[in-house]
């Protein structure tokens, strides 16, 4: 795996964002994947769409192209680690997000993302890109 997409990222491919479309055309499908609490995001934007047949649609094919990446027990490991040693900074990151984060560092990839709260620097050893900018 060489790339977590954080769902910001997937929402702009599936609107045809051309820095997204073209960093994807680039990358063997094989080599990208989708954080099953991305999939929930995208799920629960879904359906609180007016497009919800449509956007289900589009996240059912999604799916078929990209791997959900499942929440693991290493990496349930690792962010009870990583939220411990940011709050006692005093950082807070939210759970989905943190998860996201620590899913991409247990596969050593790289995170793709548009959440300036993962784009920080604020997370040891995170690697990660905005495609958006």
């Amino acid at each position: 795996m060489k790339y977590v997409l954080d769902a910001n990222i997937v929402i702009a491919g599936l609107n045809g964002v051309a820095s997204v479309q073209s960093r994807l055309a680039g990358v063997a499908p094989s080599e990208v994947g989708m954080p099953i609490v991305a999939l929930a995001e995208l799920t629960f934007g879904a359906y609180k769409s007016k497009r919800r047949e449509e956007n289900l649609a589009r996240i059912a094919g999604l799916r078929r192209e990209i791997a959900v990446l499942p929440l693991t027990e290493a990496v349930a490991q690792r962010y009870g680690s990583i939220r411990a040693e940011l709050e006692s900074r005093g950082l807070v990151k939210t759970d989905f997000d943190l998860i996201i984060a620590c899913t991409a560092m247990d596969l050593e990839a790289t995170l793709v993302t548009n959440d300036g709260a993962l784009l920080d620097g604020s997370i040891p050893g995170l690697q990660a890109e905005n495609w958006l900018s």
